[in-house]
């Protein structure tokens, strides 16, 4: 089957992406060609948006490592896909550094940096959409804004987005950037699943102005993923009845949140594309849908923020 698509911007994407950050883990890297051939799988399915960073990979010395092994499928695939229909998306401004240090850089200086570090990481000349990863609080959200904007106005990149971004943040970035009309913002990549639903204000602002909203670990996280029907057992119990896992549901039901909600699960195997892709097939009645509205979420972000929040100006 053809997947059914919603848009980003102004490119048509498939209406559920691929999240590569699992196949840089650690357990992953010396299965190199599993993790190739479940991308190409991806392709071949239809899937044509796939979501990386410069910091998904496993040690601090091996940064890129996530947009090296999607690079590298890209060059070695040889399916009936056109490859000029997928999008793929990276992010900078978290730095990782000796003996697993993590921080924050958003300076202009370093978005630059990281932005044509990824570019030669991923094999293109231009990035087709650069997403700012988390804030730095030495910087003030405008000033980093002002940052991500010379990226595009530097011709190095074709598209903006943001990540792990309040709602505050959100219109900062609008008035300095502009939205999806301004050729502006185009995505949103913040967490949303049974598990977390904290940003559901970032969610209806994204649905306003048709920004594209990517939930980041739509399943709960790769150590949840399977327990996901367990956890919140409303999602198997439609599951059951519309014929469909407890994780095709929870896809299922995102999509039906809101037409600009793209999910980005992970994969580090075959055939999870295929039930991946399964999930647009799955049909939720609007009972069936109120149902899983009604689930009670943990509240608990799996990457919980530590640091304060930038100022916005």
């Amino acid at each position: 089957m053809t997947p059914p698509t919603r848009t980003i911007g102004d490119r048509t994407v498939s209406a559920v992406g691929l999240g590569c950050m699992p196949l840089s883990f650690e357990g992953m890297v010396e299965q190199r060609e599993r993790a190739l051939d479940t991308i190409h799988h991806a392709l071949d399915a239809g899937i044509t948006l796939l979501d990386t960073s410069n910091i998904y990979a496993p040690s601090w010395d091996a940064t890129g490592h996530n947009e090296a092994l999607i690079a590298e499928a890209m060059r070695t695939y040889a399916g009936p896909a056109d490859l000029g229909a997928v999008l793929i998306t990276t992010k900078g401004g978290i730095v990782r550094g000796p003996g697993e240090t993590w921080g924050r850089d958003s300076s202009a200086e370093a978005l630059r940096r990281a932005c044509e570090a990824s570019a030669t990481m991923l094999e293109v000349d231009v990035i087709d959409l650069y997403q700012h990863h988390r804030h730095d609080p030495a910087l003030t959200y405008e000033q980093q804004m002002r940052g991500l904007k010379a990226l595009l106005d530097a011709g190095l990149v074709r598209r903006l987005g943001l990540s792990n971004v309040t709602l505050a943040e959100l219109e900062v970035a609008l008035e300095v950037i502009g939205a999806p009309a301004d050729g502006g913002i185009v995505s949103v990549q913040n967490e949303f699943s049974p598990r977390y639903r904290g940003d559901a204000d970032v969610l209806d602002r994204c649905t306003e102005l048709g920004i594209a909203f990517l939930p980041w670990s739509p399943l709960g996280g790769a150590a949840q993923a399977h327990e996901v029907g367990s956890r919140y057992s409303e999602f198997a119990s439609v599951g059951e009845e519309v014929g469909a896992s407890a994780q095709e549901t929870v896809l299922a039901w995102l999509l039906a949140l809101s037409p600009v909600m793209i999910p980005i699960p992970g994969a580090t195997r075959p055939a999870t594309i295929d039930s991946i892709v399964r999930s647009l097939s799955v049909h939720l009645s609007d009972g069936q849908r109120a149902r899983l509205d009604g689930t009670r979420p943990s509240a608990e972000s799996m990457y919980p923020e530590d640091q304060p929040r930038s100022a916005l100006r």
